[in-house]
């Protein structure tokens, strides 16, 4: 049954009230994200234990997905939002008692970042499985930009605030603002009724996720357009982790800290700049060819980002490369809250989720090897290809093997979305009705 009808309950205004509550909260979230980074490496100095600390964040995305999206189909999504949400609040409570009382130890830093994590899962597929039910048909492609454009804000902003405050405030200060901005969040999805699609069974037992998952699957398979296109963006995440890994490598291996800062802060500007397109244009035709070209953009920014060891070189193609993100992501977002049925979007989108997350720590670790052992090598003075045009192109010496990784990741990703733009199958997924769901 198709769950986008038009609803008189649903309104950009509904959606934008909970908006701004998310908005606040995941301001307040990337706080305690940047000074727990912070206390962490003041801590021990350890860039792997800091690197542990990320994947904790990483890993309940992947383990639980399938649970997640079992729960957001099966139960009232708006109690998960909220429940996972006040969760997540005492979670920091209990952070702020432990570092008052000094009892707080660095190996609990790894399941507090797991249990926060584990709620962040479960909230996720409920909140975006909950947009079409809110937001009226035309206004997909705009809240969708709109979600996009949080995190990307969140990356420029967090940082420098967290920054200036950690040094008066210490990591307890920020988690105290971080929970208060909890009770925004709340409040604002209780002010509000989110509409519930028909739930015929609401058991959740190991059965029903099994049969769930297993569900998921046939669904994805059997949706073969549609599977293409996340085949896509599982190897545009691929892509982006085993890069942007090595974008601090490739930059300080000439410059400082200084230079390795201004670069990230470009490629923030261009995340911002991506949402906001996303979020303010009326809704477009052609969607997944749309999705292709931008993601046909970010292969030409990675090959910029490639050719030349100069800072602001590599600054450009970075910029180039994250502005078509948000939108290909939102646009990505939209096409599954037209095509999938309300009742299943929720399991449907964990599962998306997870196997797209999956990539990330196989990137993560893959980028530091290929770098090391494969490609930086080459491209010494006296390698492999010093002496050869591809030497004389992007130059020798110190990470110029990270280029090389660079403009081949950037030429695969082209070719790849060439390639798509001539599938017939993918293409017609938004043939004749393009707001259809899928048969």
């Amino acid at each position: 049954m198709n769950q986008n009808k038009s609803n008189p309950e649903k309104s950009m205004t509904k959606f934008m009230i909970i908006w701004i509550g998310q908005f606040v909260s995941i301001l307040g979230s990337g706080l305690t994200t940047f000074g727990l980074s912070v206390w962490v490496l003041e801590t021990t100095g350890s860039a792997m234990t800091f690197t542990m600390t990320v994947l904790m964040r990483i890993l309940p995305g992947i383990i639980f997905a399938p649970i997640a999206g079992t729960f957001a189909d099966r139960k009232n999504r708006k109690n998960i939002i909220i429940f996972t949400d006040a969760f997540d609040a005492l979670l920091k409570i209990f952070m702020i008692i432990l570092l008052i009382t000094g009892q707080m130890k660095l190996w609990m830093i790894f399941p507090i970042n797991f249990i926060s994590a584990v709620f962040g899962t479960f909230q996720s597929p409920a909140f975006t499985a909950s947009i079409p039910e809110i937001v009226p048909k035309k206004n997909l492609g705009r809240a969708n930009g709109m979600m996009q454009l949080i995190p990307s804000i969140q990356n420029i902003i967090a940082p420098v605030v967290a920054g200036a405050l950690y040094p008066l405030i210490d990591l307890s200060g920020l988690l105290t603002i971080d929970f208060i901005t909890f009770f925004v969040a709340i409040g604002t999805v209780l002010s509000q009724k989110i509409p519930q699609p028909v739930i015929e069974d609401k058991r959740v037992n190991m059965g029903n996720i099994i049969n769930d998952f297993k569900y998921t699957l046939t669904y994805l398979k059997r949706k073969q357009g549609f599977f293409s296109l996340i085949a896509v963006f599982a190897l545009l995440n691929f892509i982006a982790n085993l890069c942007i890994v090595l974008v601090g490598p490739i930059i300080m291996g000439n410059y400082n800290s200084v230079i390795y800062g201004m670069v990230n802060s470009i490629s923030g500007i261009a995340l911002v700049l991506g949402g906001l397109v996303a979020s303010v244009i009326p809704t477009i035709k052609n969607r997944v060819k749309v999705i292709f070209i931008g993601l046909i953009l970010s292969g030409i920014g990675l090959c910029v980002m490639g050719v030349s060891p100069l800072w602001y070189i590599i600054g450009v193609g970075f910029f180039i490369f994250m502005l078509p993100v948000p939108f290909t992501n939102a646009t990505l977002g939209t096409i599954m809250q037209l095509k999938i049925e309300g009742n299943v979007l929720g399991r449907v989108g964990a599962v998306i989720d997870g196997l797209l997350k999956i990539i990330t720590p196989v990137a993560i670790v893959l980028s530091g090897v290929l770098a090391e052992k494969v490609f930086n090598p080459l491209l010494i003075d006296g390698g492999t290809l010093a002496n050869t045009w591809i030497g004389s192109l992007i130059g020798v010496g110190k990470n110029r093997g990270i280029g090389l990784m660079f403009i081949l990741s950037g030429l695969t990703l082209i070719v790849v979305c060439v390639l798509m733009l001539f599938n017939k199958v993918v293409m017609n997924l938004e043939e004749n009705n393009p707001d259809a769901v899928l048969d």
